[in-house]
């Protein structure tokens, strides 16, 4: 039987780590300035993964704590967490075992398409003690900005049986957004981008909800067809994953 797509990141703690983007400096400082931290109450990072986003605004001195369901990548996050303003838990964004009034605002990196928007809609305002918005952040992969990206997306159609499915997400993405913030919501967008090496462009990929597991026919077939793509586009050993981050934000 096929799993849902979102359990495709087990045993991807790893290479989902190491291989994610991160997010623009300017992004981070911008949801950091929108938002009123003088209650003290923690942030709520919701769908944390492995504390990349997390991190990022722990370095800016509020207090935050990620909220994770999946425990390799929950124990990665720790793992790789030093700063003292920064923990996680294990929960869902539906149920995110706060209590009522306790969070000064809720962030979602690269997670908010995974939710349910009614339940998460009725959570986030049960726990929210503020008036601060909700940001909703992605890095969205540019397809079509040169022949590599191009390319590299064919290669996704052709290799990946379920790559699909994730355009479907897509596609209902800005229902989902309307549903859930059920008013106004404003948007920015940064530019953001990865050099990849051959290695780095395999654990890119592979680091997907869409990707085969290690050891399958299917994970060689599309390890060769994505080593011959980095040969065909690398300059000085290095392609250009190019990215638009897309910051969502308004309140509940």
């Amino acid at each position: 039987m096929v799993g849902s797509l979102a359990e495709g990141y087990h045993n991807k703690s790893t290479i989902y780590d190491s291989s994610r983007p991160s997010y623009p400096r300017p992004a981070i400082e911008f949801i950091h300035n929108q938002l009123d931290l003088s209650s003290g109450l923690p942030v709520l990072d919701v769908g944390a993964g492995t504390g990349i986003l997390t991190r990022q605004l722990a370095s800016t001195g509020m207090p935050i704590v990620g909220v994770e369901p999946d425990a390799q990548m929950l124990a990665k996050a720790r793992a790789g967490t030093e700063a003292a303003n920064a923990s996680f838990r294990k929960a869902t964004a539906e149920q995110t075992g706060f209590a009522s009034g306790s969070v000064s605002a809720v962030v979602c990196g690269q997670s908010f398409h995974w939710f349910d928007p009614g339940k998460t809609l009725a959570e986030f305002r049960r726990v929210l003690a503020t008036e601060n918005p909700v940001f909703l952040v992605w890095n969205i992969r540019s397809p079509d900005c040169d022949g590599f990206h191009r390319d590299y997306e064919q290669l996704l159609l052709n290799q990946f049986e379920r790559y699909e499915e994730t355009l479907q997400i897509d596609q209902c993405l800005e229902d989902r957004l309307r549903r859930f913030f059920d008013g106004p919501y404003e948007e920015r967008t940064f530019v953001n981008s990865q050099q990849l090496n051959a290695s780095g462009l395999l654990e890119r990929t592979m680091s997907c909800s869409y990707a085969m597991q290690v050891g399958t026919p299917e994970y060689d077939s599309a390890s060769r067809a994505l080593n011959a793509l980095h040969q065909q586009y690398r300059q000085n050993e290095v392609v250009s994953m190019i990215y638009k981050t897309r910051v969502v934000y308004g309140r509940l």
